[in-house]
């Protein structure tokens, strides 16, 4: 199984999104990470179904195709072409329902490894899904996941769940999600003695800004003075506009909108908050660590308890619970670092630095496609 030259044909697929945010960056991590460093084992290549105006896409390390398909009904006849066409040797799926369909599509071709990658939280997918979703995960339990060589998951506790409730017998790997390479200069507090919290996610129900919200009017009584950043975009964004002028907020919370890069409202923050429903890895937290923030998150499936470990790192509080997020957000602001505790948050992202989790990830390609001398010896 190998490509001219003995190099192994890889090709991720990327299904259907408006933006190129969570998994769409982190399948570019990974594959500009294989190409650049394992270009003698593996010959990437990335399938975009959508087409994304991005700087960073318009020359890649890997071979970018775009299918340019913005709905996944539409998917299955450009899908299977693109792989007829290429001739790859392996093909990693993310989610449930793109994994079923994309398996589906491409029965009959010469495609001998397929790998799905669940980055989400298959639990709350299933349970608030449609019914062409449940019925996916029907498939996928007992069609889908007794044919494919296994799957990647981005967490620990994702990885107990998908084993335990999943793909019982499946081989499963745990390969956690890459933080982009960006320069993080020290932070300084600011003058003004306004204590700074900042939120990056999308602006939807699974993110919980709601509840923060509602943390905030609890919190403000007992609070100095602090403001609350939250940046982003999302399905909720009026509604939460709307309920911030609600609660009397709109002095203390600024919505900044959508960004490719989120790194200087992270520089001016004093810590981090993400208050999601259900989470799969939580690469937000990951970027905050390594500027040095402190993280207010919580606890809830999968990712943050994955992530916050100890106390310097950060604080976990009960998902749905804006009085013990309220409690979480004064505690926060009346923290202090502790000599080490920034350089401790930065060393600790560095676990999920594109060169740790490329290699990583490289590894577990060798495992579900087996016997790859070439892929053996440049792991060593």
């Amino acid at each position: 199984m190998s490509t001219a030259g003995g190099r192994v044909k890889v090709a991720y697929f990327v299904p259907p999104s408006r933006h190129f945010a969570g998994v769409e960056r982190v399948v570019h991590e990974i594959a500009t990470g294989l190409t650049e460093r394992f270009v003698d084992v593996f010959d990437v290549h990335v399938v975009f179904a959508s087409r994304y105006d991005e700087d960073l896409l318009r020359e890649t390390a890997y071979t970018k195709h775009v299918l340019g398909v913005q709905r996944l009904r539409r998917l299955a006849a450009a899908i299977r072409s693109c792989v007829a066409a290429n001739d790859f040797d392996v093909l990693v799926c993310p989610q449930v329902e793109p994994t079923v369909l994309t398996w589906l599509a491409t029965r009959g071709l010469r495609l001998p490894v397929f790998l799905a990658h669940l980055h989400g939280n298959p639990r709350v997918e299933e349970q608030r899904g449609s019914r062409a979703t449940r019925l996916a995960f029907t498939l996928f339990r007992r069609l889908v996941a007794k044919r494919i060589a296994g799957v990647l998951v981005v967490s620990p506790s994702l990885e107990r769940y998908t084993v335990e409730s999943l793909t019982p017998g499946l081989p499963v790997a745990y390969v956690p999600n890459p933080v982009r390479d960006f320069d993080a200069p020290e932070r300084t507090r600011s003058a003004d003695g306004v204590f700074r919290f900042v939120s990056v996610a999308r602006l939807s129900y699974q993110k919980g800004q709601d509840v923060l919200l509602r943390a905030i009017a609890l919190a403000r009584p007992r609070m100095p003075a602090f403001h609350v950043t939250l940046v982003g975009s999302g399905p909720d964004e009026a509604a939460l506009r709307s309920l911030t002028q609600q609660l009397g907020l709109h002095d203390v919370v600024t919505f900044t909108g959508y960004t490719t890069d989120p790194v200087r409202h992270l520089l001016d923050a004093d810590c981090f908050v993400l208050a999601s429903r259900w989470e799969g890895f939580g690469v937000a937290l990951v970027e905050a660590l390594r500027v040095g923030l402190p993280l207010l998150s919580t606890d809830c499936e999968f990712g943050p308890a994955d992530v916050i470990t100890d106390p310097a790192l950060g604080h976990l509080v009960a998902p749905e619970d804006p009085q013990g997020l309220a409690d979480g957000l004064m505690a926060a602001a009346g923290r202090r670092d502790q000599p080490g505790d920034v350089a401790h948050r930065r060393a600790a992202a560095e676990r999920y630095s594109r060169s740790a989790v490329v290699a990583e990830h490289a590894a577990a390609l060798q495992r579900f496609t087996g016997g790859l001398a070439a892929a053996a010896h440049a792991l060593d």
